[in-house]
């Protein structure tokens, strides 16, 4: 079981966070969801942390999609969209954090799909296999995180 945490936002000054992070502005189309998954996966073989790719993979796949979702909701026209932003970050030697920013104000929230429902299981998908997920609210959107760690070392 993972814990869902809202934070609360913070003041926009500039602070230096002290671990390696990698970040990649994407447009709001389905082909981003695949370059997503490619970037985490590429950034997580550079860390040498094998062991998360695919979970990680996993996690950006359904959060990629829930903000493209969102966005797409609201705005249907594909030249007015604009971009998401992945964030890949790692905040310890064990742990990554994997997060999607988009404009969207709409929170995502864990829901239990039919069997025949054609989407609905991307948070749960996100709560089984990370560690802790959370939502950071902006007066603009949303930041959409979720974190896995290596076995062994879950916080």
């Amino acid at each position: 079981m993972t814990t869902m945490m809202i934070s609360k936002p913070s003041p926009l000054t500039p602070t230096c966070t002290g671990h390696p992070t990698y970040t990649q502005s994407l447009p709001c189309t389905e082909e981003a969801v695949g370059i997503a998954r490619l970037s985490v996966a590429a950034t997580l073989h550079a860390w040498g942390l094998e062991d998360l790719v695919d979970d990680a993979r996993l996690i950006a796949s359904e959060l990629a999609t829930n903000a493209i979702r969102h966005v797409t909701r609201r705005i249907p026209d594909p030249e007015q969209r604009g971009c998401f932003r992945l964030k890949v970050e790692r905040p310890s030697d064990h742990l990554v954090r994997i997060s999607t920013f988009d404009r969207s104000r709409t929170i995502p929230r864990v829901i239990e799909a039919s069997e025949t429902a054609e989407s609905g299981r991307g948070m749960a998908v996100v709560d089984a296999v990370s560690c802790r997920w959370g939502i950071d609210p902006k007066p603009w959107g949303k930041g959409v995180w979720a974190e896995c760690a290596t076995p062994g070392d879950l916080p």
